[in-house]
């Protein structure tokens, strides 16, 4: 095919479509960025993804992600956080430990977990790490949207039993971390938190419930040891207890009887009895005396090596609890001991 003639006058030339395109997409992305400069929300979202671009997560991290069922949009901030596992002399340079057990922190806009690698303890690296993921996920919340978060999260404290555990903990933190940290706790360890609050939470977990299971999970083993040594304790003070009054009893009671023999056998000495019956009797009845005692006494002495046996029993609890927790502790050296 051949160009068709020329005119006599200059002839614009024609424009390939995709250039038009180009250009019109060019001028809707500047007018974007010119028309709304002040959303910061949707800057980070774009600050965020260019994250997660130019550093993606390693396979350990995405593993996380998939194995706690992240939304895309938490999935977003979890591998912008930069997370990363880390043993314990790193991490420690990382997260300020002070006294507490750390596992993990959200700092400078980063997300540290210590690698918590005893199989007892399975699952504490990926609900530490959701856990971290809850500060992020709060850190981006909106002024106006972070004081409805606040709203529903302090509705669904109101509900928590007085003596729940996590409140003991969370009164340790100053009043300026208590929402952020109970938005943290809520998404992953209460499983009854109020249908609102639920449905904030689902647009980033798509099953919340899953990680509230492993969350209990991964403290199973420390709560089933905290469970027996709580009831080998109260076994041992009632066993304590009920020694300790029959201990107090059988010696006021061997006094008496010793007492009550010598000055039988000083009236024996003195011949004071009236008859030879009344001899026999009163002696009878200090020898039946002296045999219920010595029942007593080697009761008494079973149920003291009972009782010493609890006390070693519950040592040996407490030793193997220690060495569990160890295993959560960055400022220890983990040791790993079979159970």
């Amino acid at each position: 095919m051949t160009s068709p003639p020329e005119t006599g006058r200059h002839r614009q030339p024609r424009r390939r479509p995709w250039v038009s395109l180009l250009a019109s997409l060019t001028v809707i992305a500047v007018a974007a960025i010119v028309i709304a400069p002040w959303d910061a929300q949707r800057r980070q979202v774009i600050a965020d993804q260019i994250t997660v671009w130019t550093n993606p997560p390693s396979a350990e991290i995405e593993a996380i992600a998939d194995a706690t069922l992240l939304t895309e949009d938490a999935r977003r901030v979890f591998f912008a956080s930069l997370p990363v596992i880390e043993e314990a002399e790193t991490f420690n340079e990382h997260c300020s430990i002070e006294g507490a057990t750390v596992l993990g922190c959200y700092a400078a806009e980063r997300i540290y977990v210590f690698n918590v690698t005893d199989d007892r303890l399975a699952g504490t690296v990926e609900v530490t790490a959701v856990h971290e993921l809850m500060h992020a996920l709060y850190d981006r919340l909106s002024s106006s949207e972070r004081e409805r978060v606040d709203a529903l999260v302090a509705a669904a404290v109101a509900e928590i039993p007085d003596d729940d555990p996590v409140r003991d903990v969370l009164a340790t933190y100053p009043e300026s971390q208590q929402a952020d940290e109970w938005h943290a706790r809520l998404a992953t360890e209460f499983s009854d938190i109020g249908t609102e609050l639920e449905e904030y939470f689902a647009q980033y977990f798509g099953n919340r419930q899953l990680v509230v299971e492993l969350t209990a999970q991964s403290r199973a083993a420390l709560t089933e040891l905290e469970s027996e040594i709580a009831a080998l304790v109260a076994q041992i003070d009632e066993l304590g207890a009920d020694l300790e009054s029959r201990g107090n009893r059988y010696e006021q009671q061997l006094a008496t009887l010793n007492t009550e023999i010598a000055d039988f056998n000083r009236r024996a000495d003195a011949d004071e009895f009236d008859s030879a019956e009344q001899f026999n009797s009163e002696r009878a009845a200090l020898l039946a005396r002296s045999d219920a005692l010595e029942a007593d006494r080697i009761d008494l002495n079973a149920d003291t090596a009972r009782y010493n046996e609890l006390v070693a029993e519950l040592n040996a609890l407490d030793a193997r609890y220690a060495d569990l927790y160890s295993q959560l502790s960055s400022t220890q050296a983990p040791s790993n001991v079979e159970d």
